[in-house]
């Protein structure tokens, strides 16, 4: 017994931000008083982590002022991937987060 798709009950509170002018982003955001994330969605893993280092760069040029290639060497020193989901055929995703401690936050 996998204990697949089991449902629970959840309280969740969350904190919605606009950003005027920020331009749009392909995929959700987020983060904790921890880590800042980024997300990727695609039908391979492969592709859906592929997807959410490239949003990570995008987010780490865009806010950090840091040229793609030093966006590349961080994420790939310290960006944490994690596979979020892989139940909704065709929709994989993947998250990839990195520390507000290495972004100076």
């Amino acid at each position: 017994m996998g204990g697949t798709a089991i449902e629970g009950p959840l309280r969740v509170v969350y904190e919605l931000e606009v950003i005027k002018g920020a331009g749009p982003i392909p995929s959700p955001h987020y983060e904790t008083d921890e880590f800042y994330a980024v997300t990727g969605f695609a039908p391979t893993i492969d592709e859906a982590a592929r997807n959410a280092v490239e949003a990570m760069i995008d987010y780490l040029v865009n806010s950090r002022d840091l040229s793609r290639a030093d966006a590349y060497a961080l994420a790939s020193m310290a960006g944490d991937l994690k596979i979020s989901e892989v139940v909704d055929v065709p929709n994989m995703l993947v998250a990839m987060r990195i520390s507000k401690d290495v972004l100076g936050n």
